[in-house]
């Protein structure tokens, strides 16, 4: 029996030699080992069953016998294999005769079974995420720009003073010396009412807004959103199973009249008012106060994803809809990803007092605390002046790449686009004059080796066709020849 176990063995393990170019430089003995647990897990050799020895094992593989025991002292010591006094090695009896896994040549196709809210994730990522190597990808910033040198002596500053702590655990709400400076940032650039006590830290804009849906929303409450409009903001409210009612934006962009109007009456509101995400209109005072009057008559909470706010290119910054709201409805939602650089994962959210505790019960949950060191650094950035200098900075270098996009365009595929040319942000909105199928047409520009994301993407009902355009990551010479493509790929 053992004979025939080890032929049946034998017969589809075959060990690799160093320079044989057929093994990643696993030793014989892992090898043999891999191979004896696969078998056991995969059914091939069932439990109770008898392997031959040592001796005879080593001679048909051609392994010395030291190479065969340990492999085999290793298995029985994990519990695949057991020793019975005068009778040898045996499969262990307490493993499932068929094995629980599928046999090493050819495992067999296994979809899991995931929950429903996974499927409306895959849903939304339908398209994947675009590269971000290519003309005109959203999420390529000048990072070349960044001050790195700067930033590293902030951070080793930081571990000088306070080295110990930083390494340890940190606070659910962030540090409070970057809670501190952040609060009269944020007063001073963008109006926002807030204290240090108000302000948490988390790990990216994407993080706030799915906390933001776990402590305000149960499975089935119903949510207005833009339309069309960030599909982060419709992963978040995916995850807790929101039910979403589009109000397609106008040329001023969300109208407050149209609340009136949804059934269910909605729970939440989530907009981007100050660059209206994708399509870029900035919502005008009249709509931001009847907006307020909704929410305090209606009990609505209000979501402002503030995502690119720094980078305005006329005029003084706009204040915050925050900032106008004298009854705590509005949450508001900012990132450092955009202004500075997407790997420091620090994003923000200013809360309504009353919300703050349960907030911060979520986010120790989700993930503890945002990294301490990254906070440490941050609040320096912050404190010695070097973020307002860099958004000054970045303010120029940006509104140069986007006037150069904006003149190839009209010079190259004037006629073939409408260009919505905002005031603020890192992108631009190009609607299609024809009003052809955009994926279609973005299959056509990627081919050509571009990167371009179809504006229908983000739309639930609301009919559009188009572009979303970046131009922050690529310098103007770059951008006037992708222009040039991009028209010849539509022609």
């Amino acid at each position: 029996m053992a004979r025939r176990a080890a032929g049946r063995f034998i017969g589809w393990f075959r060990p690799a030699r160093a320079g044989d170019g057929t093994r990643g430089g696993s030793s014989l003995q892992e090898q043999l080992y891999t191979a004896i647990r696969q078998a056991v897990l995969a059914g091939e050799l069932a439990a109770g069953e008898r392997l031959p020895s040592s001796r005879a094992l080593a001679a048909d593989l051609g392994l010395g016998r030291n190479t065969v025991i340990v492999a085999m002292e290793r298995l029985a010591s994990e519990g695949y294999l057991e020793a019975r006094r005068g009778a040898g090695l045996f499969v262990a009896r307490d493993l499932p005769v068929e094995g629980i896994l599928p046999p090493p040549a050819g495992r067999a196709a296994h979809t899991p079974a995931l929950s429903r809210r996974s499927d409306r994730f895959a849903a939304l990522h339908a398209e994947g995420e675009p590269s971000p190597a290519r003309p005109f990808a959203t999420g390529p910033l000048a990072l070349d720009e960044f001050p790195l040198d700067l930033w590293r002596r902030l951070a080793n500053q930081s571990l000088r003073r306070t080295g110990e702590r930083l390494l340890g655990a940190g606070p659910a709400q962030g540090l409070p010396e970057l809670r501190q400076v952040l609060a009269g940032y944020l007063a001073e650039t963008r109006g926002v009412a807030c204290t240090p006590d108000t302000i948490a830290i988390v790990s990216g804009a994407q993080q706030a807004l799915d906390l933001i849906g776990r402590l305000l929303l149960d499975p089935g409450d119903a949510v207005a959103v833009e339309d069309p409009g960030y599909v982060g903001m419709r992963e978040a409210l995916a995850g807790v199973g929101a039910r979403l009612l589009p109000v397609p934006v106008d040329e001023q962009g969300f109208d407050p009249a149209a609340l009136a109007r949804l059934q269910p009456a909605p729970k939440l509101v989530m907009l981007t008012p100050s660059h209206q995400f994708p399509l870029g209109m900035t919502l005008p005072l009249s709509r931001r106060l009847a907006l307020l009057a909704e929410a305090r008559a209606r009990g609505l909470w209000i979501v402002e994803d503030d995502y690119d706010c720094e980078f305005r290119y006329s005029g003084p910054p706009l204040q915050a809809l925050q900032g106008l709201d004298g009854a705590d409805r509005v949450l508001y939602v900012g990132t450092f990803s955009k202004v500075l650089f997407p790997g420091l994962r620090l994003g923000y959210v200013v809360l309504p007092e009353p919300l703050v505790e349960g907030f911060l019960r979520l986010k120790a949950t989700a993930d503890g605390f945002a990294p301490p060191w990254s906070q440490a650094t941050l609040a320096g950035f912050i404190a010695e002046g070097h973020l307002a200098q860099h958004v000054r900075r970045m303010r120029v270098l940006y509104r140069r790449r986007r006037a150069a996009l904006l003149t190839a365009l009209q010079r190259h595929a004037g006629d073939l686009f409408d260009i919505r040319a905002s005031e603020a942000g890192l992108h631009l909105a190009a609607e299609l004059r024809d009003g052809r199928d955009d994926r279609a047409a973005a299959l056509a520009a990627n081919a050509a080796g571009l990167r371009v994301t179809p504006l229908s993407r983000y739309a639930i009902s609301r009919p559009v066709s188009g572009f979303l355009l970046g131009f922050a990551g690529f310098p103007e010479a770059e951008l006037e020849a992708a222009a040039q493509r991009l028209a010849k790929a539509l022609r």
